[in-house]
């Protein structure tokens, strides 16, 4: 019998209770999702380490030095985007295009509805990065690690995040969505980043079909091209219906990772900054 991934679940289990407290606290969602952020971290790391899928995918010291670094810059640069998408929902209601549509339906409706409407944008443009050209030299810097491990999810460029970000929050606030709906929504999507890329054992079972796991993610990530699909980062919704969902029953990729030896070095955080920007950085 297939062992279930309980930190997984639990951390999914833990986001309504942490939802209903920062609104009951009058935290502001910045604060609440940089919390619960580092929080996920910990908690997947401390499960990677005693339960681990596959003990040579253990991070080094220079893995997280490099994750450490990506988490600043991009800390920087999703800073930045808040401030924009801010001035943009300012200007949509100005010109009264927000019109609270998705706000009149009941919170139960919402939440799901919110998920999936943030997820169908970053998932075309996931699957416009991996055909090449420059989108994959912005996206390829998250998948030149050779192992997977919670933190190196945070190895992501940071023209990737800002363009996950416009693609889920703009349709976000052209429907007028409630903000504790996307709270609850952002908490989700973010918890699922970290847990489908985690180094732990076990599997989500018939729930894979709904939620992403880690088991059905690090197929994304094998150097196998025929393997690499699962475009979807929190649920398989869209690679159900656009024919991309992958699942087959073995346990796991052999090789993770970027089978050009061309790029640079998974521990060289500066030149993967500069992959976008330097074609030989990213050859």
């Amino acid at each position: 019998m297939t062992r279930w991934n309980l930190p997984h679940l639990l951390l999914l289990a833990a986001l309504p209770p942490t939802a209903w407290a920062a609104h009951a606290a009058g935290w502001p969602p910045a604060l609440v999702l940089a919390a619960a952020t580092l929080a996920m971290l910990a908690w997947l790391i401390g499960a990677e380490r005693w339960w681990p899928h596959r003990g040579d995918w253990r991070p080094t010291s220079a893995d997280l030095r490099r994750d450490g670094i990506f988490l600043g810059v991009n800390a920087v640069v999703d800073t930045g985007a808040s401030v924009l998408l801010h001035g943009a929902a300012i200007m949509i209601a100005a010109a009264g295009l927000g019109s609270g549509w998705a706000s009149a339906l009941p919170a139960w409706l919402q939440w799901p509805l919110a998920v999936a409407v943030g997820e169908l944008g970053p998932y075309w443009l996931h699957r416009w990065a991996h055909r090449g050209g420059w989108g994959w030299r912005v996206h390829g810097v998250h998948h030149r690690p050779g192992a997977l491990h919670a933190s190196n999810n945070l190895t992501t460029h940071p023209y990737n995040v800002l363009w996950n970000r416009l693609a889920r929050t703009l349709p976000w606030l052209l429907l007028g969505f409630d903000a504790q709906v996307l709270l609850a929504a952002s908490l989700f999507i973010q918890a699922q980043s970290f847990a489908t890329h985690a180094n732990v054992a076990g599997s989500l079972g018939p729930l894979a079909r709904l939620i992403v796991s880690a088991e059905a993610h690090r197929w994304h990530h094998s150097t196998v091209l025929a393997e690499a699909r699962n475009f979807g980062s929190a649920i398989p919704l869209w690679d159900q219906l656009f024919g991309t969902w992958y699942l087959p029953p073995r346990p796991g990729p052999v090789q993770v990772g970027i089978a050009d030896q061309g790029w640079p070095a998974a521990s060289d955080w500066r030149r993967l900054l500069l992959a976008p920007m330097c074609r030989r950085c990213a050859a």
